[in-house]
């Protein structure tokens, strides 16, 4: 660790809007780069400067490896870290969110991917969850991955988890909105966190929180969806993906009806 490291201050490559804009409402400041991940020759000089600087940077080859989704599953196959399961085709699937530090990879939510969209936290028994975790985590541990967020692609089948990618950086939305309604987990403040050196509290969700698409044609407007009860998030579509709505609910069973609701109420039949 280095204990002259200026908290207040962190390295970006290849800059998030998201996380530019947390830091700026942070206090945070952001010395940022732009350049092409896959070259780790181009990378090494740049991060030993950001080093140098006092601020926390990843490996080189880290950064290579989770830009390539061929480097990764090589790893996972090499290393034996998925049970060679087949075809995967219709098993369950998740995405894992991390953030590290220091080289110690904190798990801050499983989500699900349903029929009718997202759902966080994935009802996953402890047993499963665990070993989730403990997959995701020797894989970025092989990367050597050191500093901020990860998003890893698993599927759940008989003979257990299967990594299917994983990429530095924040997930797109609305899984960080889902990690927030949930469990009130801000996803870009713990990134800024993180990549500081700082560590950071779990936010054990305390409801489940469900998203899916908003379809055209519409009936109703997104200013209109908005305000429907168990709403907590409304957004159009834009450079990231289709719109989106976010509701909350005690169970997954409720979840789904609420989606299911909504959906006919603001596409009708075109849902």
């Amino acid at each position: 660790m280095k204990e002259d490291n200026d908290v207040s201050r962190i390295f970006l490559l290849n800059p998030d809007p998201r996380l530019l804009s947390e830091a700026h409402r942070a206090g945070v400041q952001v010395r940022s780069a732009r350049i092409e991940a896959h070259d780790e020759s181009a990378l090494r000089p740049l991060l030993k400067e950001a080093a140098a600087a006092g601020l926390f940077v990843n490996p080189a080859r880290a950064l290579r490896l989770l830009a390539d989704p061929d480097a990764i599953q090589r790893l996972v196959r090499d290393n034996r870290l998925s049970p060679d399961a087949g075809a995967v085709s219709g098993a369950p699937r998740l995405t894992v969110e991390t953030l590290s530090v220091h080289g110690m990879h904190q798990t801050v939510g499983i989500t699900a991917r349903t029929p009718y969209g997202l759902l966080h936290p994935a009802p996953l028994t402890e047993d499963t969850a665990a070993e989730v975790r403990a997959v995701v985590t020797a894989l970025l541990d092989l990367t050597g991955y050191q500093y901020g967020p990860a998003h890893t692609g698993v599927t759940l089948t008989r003979q257990g988890p299967v990594i299917t990618g994983c990429r530095a950086g924040l997930a797109d939305e609305p899984i960080p909105e889902l990690l927030k309604v949930a469990g009130g987990f801000d996803l870009a403040a713990g990134a800024v966190r993180v990549l500081a050196g700082k560590l950071v509290e779990t936010a054990r969700p305390c409801r489940f929180a469900a998203a899916a698409e908003l379809r055209r044609p519409w009936r109703q407007c997104a200013e209109e969806v908005g305000v429907v009860p168990d709403v907590r998030v409304v957004s159009t579509s834009g450079s990231r993906g289709p719109g989106h709505f976010v509701v909350h609910a005690d169970s997954p069973e409720t979840a789904a009806q609420r989606v299911t609701s909504l959906n006919a109420l603001v596409a009708g039949e075109a849902s």
